[in-house]
């Protein structure tokens, strides 16, 4: 890897996890039972690869300290395989050992499974932020199952090329996230492409977020914006639009141009409060923009006939996004305010997130 300062700076999430192989006690620090690093690796990697995939660093200290993995070959060799032999079925990871500050670190890196993975103790793990959460096995599968039903993303596009990407963008991409990678390397990091005899092929996820004309490869990937006198939707004679805009652009822009045509259409009112009048908006900013980013994030890419449309009222705003609810989420769930992790997209849902769209 070329550049690791983004190792340093990168916060612990859902895709992103430090380890140490030391423990501190009384006298200092002290070398960590390789086993126990073993099952630390395997754990993290599991729960990765049930959920979104992502990385682990291993040899840093939760604050980011480099301290480094320092086995002999033979230790060492059992932290490499432990992805092989602590987690059935054996897990597919790529391995980096690389050197960081003067100490050796290995990273590992998974991408999400279609399988369900579990450890070798018996129990399942699923990545929910900077967590690995046990998690019944039956859901681990209806959220496979519905990313296996709904992959549009991760469809290849063979006719595209390089040249069809916005290269200020990635640039942008790589100073929010300090990943100072080259593109191809840049586009393989996120998953985003692969390579394919000797050339580099791009995924239509990587077409959606950096595409120069992201409508040539998805015709309606874009933000359908309607305001509506009234409380409701009328048509023919009664027909009762005040404003639309078909807002279309790379998703790493489409979000804040939707900020920027909504935002002026939300009025702000005045109250009374301890004898002053104080001004406050309709509808809280965090609210609206959040239901923007997760119906961008989490739309059903494989539906090419139908945008994110967003209708305003005079009394609400509808945000809908195409698709069915995220496997294992449920209205009842919500109802009740589960924590769940789920995303329809995660390649799409992990740049979104390194960029600052996304609380994950």
């Amino acid at each position: 890897m070329d550049n690791l300062d983004w190792v340093l700076h990168q916060g612990e999430g859902q895709f992103f996890e430090r380890k140490s192989c030391y423990e501190h006690t009384a006298e200092g620090l002290r070398r960590r039972d390789v086993r126990a690093v073993a099952r630390d690796v395997a754990e993290a990697l599991a729960a990765m690869a049930n959920a979104d995939g992502g990385v682990l660093a291993l040899g840093l200290e939760d604050d980011g300290t480099v301290t480094g993995v320092d086995y002999p070959e033979d230790r060492l060799d059992v932290l490499r395989r432990a992805s092989q032999t602590h987690v059935r079925p054996p897990l597919k990871v790529r391995l980096h050992q690389v050197e960081l500050q003067g100490k050796g670190i290995v990273l590992f890196e998974t991408d999400w499974s279609t399988e369900v993975h579990q450890l070798t103790d018996g129990r399942y793990l699923l990545r929910i932020g900077d967590s690995n959460m046990p998690f019944p096995a039956d859901q681990i599968e209806a959220i496979k199952a519905g990313k296996r039903r709904r992959v549009a993303e991760a469809r290849f596009v063979p006719e595209a090329s390089l040249a069809d990407l916005d290269e200020s963008l990635l640039a942008e991409l790589r100073e929010r996230t300090g990943l100072a990678l080259p593109t191809e390397k840049l586009l393989l990091h996120y998953r985003l492409a692969e390579p394919r005899n000797g050339r580099l092929v791009l995924s239509l996820a990587a077409l959606l977020l950096f595409g120069k004309d992201p409508g040539r490869w998805h015709p309606r990937c874009g933000i359908d914006f309607v305001k509506y006198e009234g409380t409701e939707r009328r048509f023919g004679a009664q027909l009762n639009i005040v404003k639309r805009e078909q807002l279309g652009a790379p998703l790493m822009r489409l979000i804040e141009i939707a900020y920027r045509a909504i935002e002026p259409h939300i009025r702000e009112r005045q109250r009374l409060f301890d004898l002053f009048f104080e001004e406050w908006l309709e509808y809280p900013p965090f609210a609206w923009q959040e239901a923007i980013v997760n119906a961008v994030a989490h739309r059903d890419y494989g539906y090419e006939g139908v945008s994110v449309e967003i209708w305003m009222f005079d009394d609400r705003i509808e945000v809908r996004s195409p698709g069915e609810l995220v496997e294992p989420v449920t209205l009842e769930r919500l109802r009740r305010c589960e924590r769940i992790h789920a995303a329809r997209n995660p390649r799409i849902s992990r740049v979104l997130t390194e960029w600052g769209y996304m609380r994950e």
